[in-house]
């Protein structure tokens, strides 16, 4: 390899560099030395309490049930819900139910799945707090709830189609008129 030579200056630099992230990874353990009521978490220099703090064996979710036709429930995906991932939705959940908004939101939230055709065999949405057993959920893959409290329900609207799919043929098109839908040759 080819000889370099540390310039005095580089050097220190260089040392000063190390000494700053080795502190910066150093700062949040003095966390530790304070009593747990009395600890400060922040970015970016946190001590991970998420790892470190024992969590209760039950917790509350809220979610949205979608109730069939034929009385059948399922979990409605997130991505139905709200913009943004699984824990942002969960987060815009929980601030509709603290600023007690469920009701309008769960109407609104009706109209907008009734337009999906994945979804046309969903009769109403229920949104719910659920209580689950965490060490059942994580440890045994078993989603049981202990608990359920309705916090909002809607139906959803549904509005007859005004020209079903199978009487758009091949070669036409919708086209909207005053006197109602038709198909015109395109």
């Amino acid at each position: 390899m080819g000889e370099y030579e540390w310039a005095p200056r580089e050097r220190g630099w260089a040392g000063l560099f190390a000494v700053a992230v080795l502190g910066a990874l150093l700062y949040p353990l003095r966390q530790y030395r304070k009593p747990r009521g009395q600890r400060v978490d922040g970015f970016p220099l946190s001590y991970y309490p998420m790892f470190s703090s024992r969590r209760n064996d039950k917790k509350l979710v809220k979610y949205v049930i979608a109730v069939r036709h034929d009385g059948s429930r399922g979990y409605l995906h997130y991505r139905h819900l709200g913009a943004g991932g699984l824990n942002q939705v969960r987060r815009q959940l929980g601030r509709v139910q603290d600023e007690d908004r469920v009701q309008p939101w769960a109407e609104a939230l009706a109209e907008k799945l009734a337009v999906k055709d994945e979804l046309r065999d969903v009769l109403r949405i229920e949104v719910i707090e659920g209580l689950f057993d965490l060490d059942n959920c994580l440890l045994g893959h078993q989603v049981l709830v202990d608990e359920e409290t309705v916090l909002g329900s809607a139906d959803l609207p549904r509005t007859p189609r005004a020209v079903p799919v199978a009487e758009i043929f091949p070669g036409t098109r919708p086209e909207a008129d005053p006197a109602g839908p038709k198909s015109v040759p395109v």
